[in-house]
């Protein structure tokens, strides 16, 4: 179901992306939210006959319009190439896709990947295209400079850069990919401001900007100014850096859950559980209820009471 969820979203982001060149398409039959794989693969094998390869590389343009959606905002506050094809990588752990991207070659300015499918079933070149015109959007999103994209195996074909698709994959060899860029826009992490003298509450500030991270103990102290010693010793008496990074996933997935209609999957990644059992195992340990347990029971009673307020007014 959680690939149906994602199918669905891809499906809606190409017909907005190839509407913008005008080109109408007609949506394929689905269920409300969801939508079958196959349903997915028919629409965009049928847009790739018709038009080509390029639109679907321009697919990723969208992302501007779903900063919001959990998942899309946890995959924009990945600070390099590499933090984001990780993240991604988990997302697809989260989502139960059967294609998947793996990583080949990496370098400090360049990853080698390939996009992958079961045995027997690879991605077809339409797929490809989706998936690295969303990867290339990311990239730029993040502020890789200078990124170039080549496809092929045996001969590489570059096909974006400037900014811009320039040219198809090559036919037959579209499913193995090289990012090249000559650096990153490094920010300080959001959060990293935070005032006040309480090291604990600062750094319950800074966690919760981006919960999906893979923090470490080193990363927080720099970002708060201090020693890791000190920082470990303020922290002691809240559970330690784990028990509070473990405190913030939780409450995080719990506002999520009770306020909003996304899929278990895409908080548990926004959140930054490694897969769905990880999500479900350590939430059930904090709350004593598994995530769908805990939106079936305080997330109808929120609704309601938002309702009433409005009404009221």
């Amino acid at each position: 179901m959680d690939e149906d969820y994602a199918s669905a979203q891809l499906v809606a982001m190409a017909r907005r992306a190839l509407a913008a060149e005008g080109i109408h398409t007609v949506a394929p039959a689905g269920g409300g939210a969801l939508l079958p794989l196959a349903a997915k693969r028919r629409f965009l094998a049928e847009v790739e006959h018709t038009h080509g390869l390029l639109p679907l590389l321009r697919v990723g343009q969208q992302f501007s319009a779903v900063r919001s959606d959990p998942a899309v905002s946890a995959l924009l506050r990945a600070g390099s190439p590499h933090d984001l094809l990780e993240r991604w990588c988990r997302l697809e752990r989260f989502t139960h896709s059967r294609h998947r991207v793996a990583l080949r070659r990496s370098g400090p300015r360049h990853l080698v990947v390939e996009h992958l499918g079961p045995p027997g079933a690879p991605p077809g070149a339409a797929e490809d295209a989706v998936v690295l015109g969303v990867l290339t959007a990311l990239l730029t999103m993040i502020g890789t400079r200078d990124l170039t994209v080549a496809v092929g195996q045996e001969r590489a074909h570059t096909v974006f850069t400037g900014g811009v698709f320039t040219a198809e994959p090559p036919a037959g060899d579209s499913a193995h990919w090289r990012f090249d860029w000559t650096g990153t826009v490094t920010a300080p992490p959001a959060g990293a401001e935070a005032t006040g003298s309480d090291p604990v509450i600062r750094t319950r500030a800074l966690l919760a900007t981006d919960p999906a991270r893979r923090w470490t103990l080193a990363e927080l102290a720099t970002a708060l100014g201090l020693s890791t010693r000190v920082l470990q010793r303020r922290l002691a008496g809240d559970g330690g850096f784990t028990g509070l990074l473990a405190a913030v996933r939780a409450e995080t997935a719990a506002e999520l859950l009770i306020h909003g209609e996304h899929p278990t999957s895409v908080i548990g990644f926004a959140c930054g559980y490694a897969d769905q059992p990880h999500f479900t195992r350590r939430f059930k340990h904090r709350t004593a209820m598994t995530p769908a347990a805990y939106r079936a029971a305080f997330g109808r009673h929120a609704r309601a009471a938002s309702t009433t307020t409005r009404r009221k007014r």
